[in-house]
């Protein structure tokens, strides 16, 4: 399914396959603290070994708004956690 952003898609890998970063693999974790704040993931594998990246975002509401700047659209790849791929 291709799709932007929503807040049931952390920790879910994803392939950004329209705007910046086209190609890429992206996942978003959630860090510890309350309330919490977020990494946004990106790598040249569906594995994060190459060409890994990330940014920091406040919030939820702040990852939202770095797809839109980033005019992504994403082939989420997963529904459940990275851990079980």
């Amino acid at each position: 399914m291709t799709a932007g952003w929503s807040a049931g898609r952390v920790g879910v890998v994803g392939r950004i396959v329209a705007g910046d970063e086209l190609g890429k693999f992206v996942r978003v974790d959630a860090l510890p603290g309350e309330p919490p704040s977020y990494l946004v993931l990106l790598a040249y594998d569906r594995e994060f070994r190459r060409g890994c990246g990330d940014y920091w975002v406040e919030d939820l509401a702040s990852v939202g708004q770095f797809f839109a700047e980033g005019e992504w659209a994403v082939e989420w790849l997963s529904s459940g956690s990275f851990k079980a791929l």
